[in-house]
């Protein structure tokens, strides 16, 4: 009988997945007697100041920004800009979105918008900005190649890595034990949905996950729905239909697959079913959601 070699872990990463968009990034010159109007959008901008002088309203706050002065504004913030000195201004705007519910937690657990040049959050982010930047005028409109793509990629999720671990440092949060738990239902509640993509059928984790989650927290099944909603204000099953509703609009807004397909992977068992869901969560068909996203797209490009 032959003996199985025997094989010792030295380290293992968790899976890792993350929907992610990168929408707009852009460098502008402009003369002092340009503005650019109130408006607000559902994605993270962070906008950094290169030269001259320049004001930004945020939900009716004014902040001045001179050379590397940074602004992190949240979706949904209303804001506006206008220049702040003679001789014009220059700055570099990066708008991203992003699906997964501990990375958006932590962006979100700082509430502040400015942050000046020599504050450790613009000084962090001064590097993995530049290096876009850098990539965004060597390139202008121009169609990147693929080894380029990657190059946007890498820099941009080292942004994003020194994003949220300053926010993290300047965040001097500590949950309590009723949060760390619903974090933790979120979390299963997210690895819920890769499981549907695995295995293809919504219903029967819909009749499951609640009972799975309670046994490996080691709590009833009424207190998940009860520390859940605590803290999220919200009960599970309904965030699981946003998380459900919000992978559709990745699916929809990211690839070419086609909606058949995206049903199927979502763990419907037909389109008509996946069409009839989405459409009560939206208001709108699948097919109309591809198309107006594609025209958003194609405006938040040319955008703020």
């Amino acid at each position: 009988m032959t003996k199985l070699s025997e094989a010792v872990y030295l380290g293992r990463l968790p899976d890792v997945r993350m929907s992610f968009q990168l929408l707009g990034l852009h460098a502008r010159q402009v003369d002092s007697s340009w503005t650019y109007p109130s408006h607000e959008h559902s994605m993270y901008e962070i906008h950094w100041m290169l030269d001259g002088q320049m004001n930004m309203v945020v939900n009716g706050q004014s902040y001045s920004q001179s050379i590397g002065d940074l602004l992190f504004i949240r979706p949904g913030m209303t804001h506006s800009c206008t220049g702040a000195g003679p001789q014009g201004f220059t700055y570099f705007s990066v708008h991203f979105s992003v699906h997964d519910t501990s990375f958006c937690r932590e962006l979100n657990r700082c509430k502040d918008i400015y942050y000046p040049a020599d504050s450790s959050l613009a000084s962090g982010l001064s590097s993995s900005l530049c290096t876009l930047y850098d990539l965004a005028t060597e390139h202008l409109s121009m169609p990147l190649s693929s080894s380029k793509q990657m190059k946007v990629h890498a820099a941009a999720f080292e942004l994003l890595g020194s994003l949220v671990g300053q926010l993290s440092q300047n965040a001097s949060v500590t949950l309590s034990r009723k949060e760390t738990i619903a974090h933790q239902i979120a979390e299963h509640i997210e690895d819920s949905v890769r499981y549907i993509h695995l295995h293809g059928d919504v219903r029967e984790s819909e009749r499951t996950w609640i009972q799975d989650i309670a046994k490996s927290l080691n709590i009833s099944p009424s207190q998940i729905n009860r520390i859940f909603r605590e803290v999220y204000g919200t009960a599970p099953r309904k965030f699981l239909s946003e998380t459900l509703l919000n992978e559709a609009q990745r699916l929809l807004k990211q690839t070419d697959l086609n909606i058949d397909h995206i049903a199927m992977m979502l763990g419907y068992k037909t389109n008509a079913h996946f069409s009839r869901q989405f459409k009560r969560w939206t208001g709108i068909t699948p097919s109309e959601f591809r198309i107006h996203s594609q025209r958003t797209a194609a405006t938040e490009h040319l955008g703020d």
